[in-house]
């Protein structure tokens, strides 16, 4: 049977699931357009515009074409949830990050210089219990070779810093998170979440006395903007409430109310699901959001 049609939209149900993409293209005379999205399920839309003739062969013949555009979408794990890469993912901040990706189900990958069985023990010591689902890898972002981690990968989040006081600040919170964007952008990632610090903060007194401390963060998130413009979130807390079990922080300057570390996390897996974008800056958007 043959049918006179201007637009056309046939849903394909297929094996893969796409991460957010638009494709135009031929299939003979006929012109096409595939667009699949992330999180909505196994379907892709062929679309077809123009006044043409579109029969069963027709539709059958542009299934070559999705299927093989599937393909270039990044790698999902088993249950259909893409994959995770969460730098400092054993960290206070880190940790909750963790936890929630691995409660909705996606294909989280820890990464630390520590030992995998050190990352889980600091993890179930955080949270109160273990993250049996985790996968944990032993790296240091600011040397090792970084595209296998990535590879596959559909969002990465950057939870990795050097506290104000330590040694290095500059490099351990610009230069690594610097290397970190870069080879997720050469890996193909789609989105990025920086943890950085808030603009209340950065611009305050508190610029004389964390000089170095500073300028890292700020260095970091100029490079996330420049490798993933739209596509990246850029979270700036300006004091989390608590810390690891054991572990001493110096309290925030005055009238700053802490933000919690689940709310902090919440907003992290937001951006790395795709659903904040910008900046959050400031406790109380942060809290808020």
């Amino acid at each position: 049977m043959m049918m006179k049609v201007v637009t056309t939209c046939v849903v394909v149900a297929l094996s893969l699931q796409s991460a957010s993409s638009f494709l135009v293209g031929t299939a003979g005379p006929r012109t096409f357009a595939i667009k699949s999205r992330a999180n909505v399920g196994i379907q892709t839309q062929l679309c077809m515009t123009g006044g043409v003739n579109l029969d069963r062969r027709s539709i059958l013949s542009i299934f070559p074409a999705a299927i093989a555009f599937s393909a270039l979408s990044p790698a999902l794990a088993a249950d259909g949830k893409s994959k995770i890469v969460v730098f400092g993912g054993s960290g206070y901040v880190g940790a909750h990050v963790v936890q929630i990706l691995s409660q909705k189900g996606y294909d989280v990958v820890s990464v630390s210089r520590s030992s995998p069985s050190a990352q889980a023990e600091k993890v179930s010591k955080i949270l109160g219990s273990p993250l049996a689902a985790t996968k944990y890898e032993s790296l240091d972002a600011s040397t090792a070779d970084l595209n296998g981690v990535l590879s596959g990968a559909s969002a990465v989040v950057s939870c990795v810093g050097i506290a104000p006081g330590g040694s290095n600040q500059r490099a351990g919170n610009g230069g690594v998170n610097i290397r970190i964007a870069d080879a997720a952008k050469a890996a193909g990632v789609e989105r990025f979440v920086y943890i950085s610090v808030s603009s209340a903060l950065a611009n305050g007194p508190a610029k004389f006395l964390l000089g170095d401390y500073l300028k890292g963060k700020a260095e970091a998130e100029a490079a996330v903007i420049k490798d993933f413009g739209s596509n990246a979130l850029v979270i700036k807390p300006a004091i989390i409430a608590g810390g690891p079990p054991g572990e001493l922080r110096p309290p925030g300057p005055p009238g700053i109310k802490p933000v919690s570390v689940d709310a902090v996390a919440k907003a992290v897996v937001a951006g790395a699901l795709g659903e904040k974008s910008g900046s959050i800056d400031g406790n109380d958007d942060i809290s808020a959001f």
